[in-house]
Order: C-alpha cells, then structure tokens, then sequence
C-alpha cells in the first residue's frame, strides 16, 4: 500500500517536513504525514470534520503511538490509531457545538440555555419562570398518590422513613415513587423523548455534613475497637466442612506433588475448597514466620 502524496483537490493537507529525521521504529517525518494523510481521507465516518483538522489530528495520535509503544507499529495501526483519534475529535468538536445528542442535528436545550445567559447583557429571569410554572402544571396533573410519594421523600430524605410515614411498605413506596417519576419526566419533556432515571436518593445533609461525617466515622471507630477487645467475628454463611485432614497437611501433601484434583477426589469435595484451604494454610504458614 501506498500512501498518498500530501496534497489533492482539497489543498496540502499537512506541510512537508523541512527535514526527514527519524520519529520511531523506523518510521520518518515523512512516513508520519503520509500516513495521517492517508488517513485522513479514507476516514467517511467524519464528513461533517474539515479535512486538515482530520489531517492534524491523526498526526497526532500516530506520532504520540509511536513514542509510547514499545514495538513497531504495522502501517495498519497507525491508520486505525487515526481514525479513532477523528473519531473521538469529531465528537468531542460536536459537544462543544451544542450538538453532542441522539439528534447530531439538533442543537442541545442545555447548550442553547447556557449560551442564552451568558451572552446576554443581563441575566433573564424567563427560564426560572418558565420551570416554576412548569412544576405547577405538572404537580396538578400527579395523582394523590404519586404526589404524597414525592413529598414525602422530600421532607424525610430517606425512603424508608417516607414510607413509614405513608405507611406503605418500602416495595410499595418504591413502587410509587417509580412511578411518579416517569410520569413527572414524561410530562417534564412533553412531545419529546423522556430522559432516563439516573442518579440516586443522597439528601444533601448525609454526604456533605462534615460534623454528620465526622460523627459517622467516630462511631465505626468504636464499633471496630469492640470487635478486637471481643476477638473475631462469627463467620457468616455455612459452617465449615471438616475433611478429616487439617489445612496444613492439605498444604504439605500439595507441596508434596499431589494435585488439586486427585485431593478433591480424595478427599470428597471439589477443587475449589482445595483451593481455598491451600490459599488459608500458606497465608497462616506466613503469619507465624512474621510472628517468629
């Protein structure tokens, strides 16, 4: 394959280089044009890109490829190393458009609200008033339910304390709650394509209170502390098998050459309990040689 000269009908995409010097792993300053070049043009995914930001931005990403990697590169690589970078380029010059949605063709709402404000010469009061009214109209269009779900939620912050206060169980307030929301959204972007749910319940006053932190950390502290002065924790789950054999001679007679398999069969469990009790006996073996 080879790649084309620098310049066609669109004009010298990248200049000549003053100087062939070496680049890495044999490739040239100007092998490194030429290929950006030629990636450049075959890449029909980026119409909406000008062909030298194309060019500019493969060269790029091919030459920073070149420095990191440790081996040489096929011509292939570098090309795909390009697209990508045009790739990821052209959406990131979309986002900063206002045109980073579904619809590449349609200007963002938050983008044309930010700009809206900030270009203007004093700060409009249209938006705000637009969201209060919105909020009522859709408050009234909620049924009781939905409506005591969300208020509930607000004045409590915590989805069990709403829904004793609702007293609901907390499945049925999930449920609810769920529901007002999609509902809410739906009414929110009437005549357009409802956002997704995201985000969870975190009330401001539990994860940005330091005292309430503070306090937090205190108390898991002292919970830590007596566990020690009361020794170990009760294993949670199944108690646990005995195999007639202790883990250290599991250990020895694994050193010993048998394998996991044939102490599995041996011993009348599976593979990973061997495992395990292996793993358990070298990590006390190398306690007691710290210890001693």
């Amino acid at each position: 394959m080879k790649p084309p000269t620098g310049s066609n009908e669109f004009g010298p995409l990248l200049p000549r280089p003053a100087v062939d010097d070496h680049v890495a792993h044999g490739y040239t300053a100007t092998q490194v044009n030429a290929l950006a070049v030629w990636a450049a043009r075959e890449c029909n995914w980026v119409n909406g890109m000008e062909m030298t930001h194309r060019a500019e931005t493969a060269w790029e990403a091919i030459t920073e490829h070149l420095h990191l990697t440790h081996e040489r590169p096929e011509e292939t690589e570098l090309i795909a190393i390009g697209w990508k970078a045009m790739k990821a380029q052209h959406y990131q010059d979309l986002r900063a458009h206002g045109f980073g949605g579904q619809d590449q063709s349609v200007l963002s709402r938050a983008f044309l609200r930010y700009w809206t404000s900030a270009s203007a010469p004093t700060h409009g009061h249209e938006d705000l008033i637009v969201d209060r009214l919105a909020l009522a109209q859709i408050w009234r269009a909620l049924t009781p339910t939905q409506r005591d779900a969300l208020r509930a939620l607000a004045e409590h912050g915590d989805r069990t304390a709403a829904a004793r206060s609702l007293n609901l169980s907390d499945g049925a307030f999930c449920s609810a709650l769920t529901r007002a929301r999609h509902r809410f959204l739906a009414l929110w972007h009437e005549h357009e394509q409802p956002s997704r749910l995201w985000g969870a319940d975190r009330p401001g006053a539990r994860h940005q209170n330091p005292m309430k932190l503070l306090r937090q950390r205190r108390r898991k502290a002292r919970q830590r502390a007596r566990r020690v002065q009361t020794g170990p924790r009760a294993r949670i789950g199944r108690p646990r098998r005995d195999l007639g054999v202790s883990d250290a001679e599991i250990l020895a007679r694994h050193e010993a050459g048998e394998s996991l398999n044939a102490l599995a069969r041996a011993l009348g469990t599976c593979r990973d309990v061997i495992q395990r009790r292996i793993a358990t006996a070298r990590d006390e073996r190398a306690e007691r040689a710290e210890a001693g």
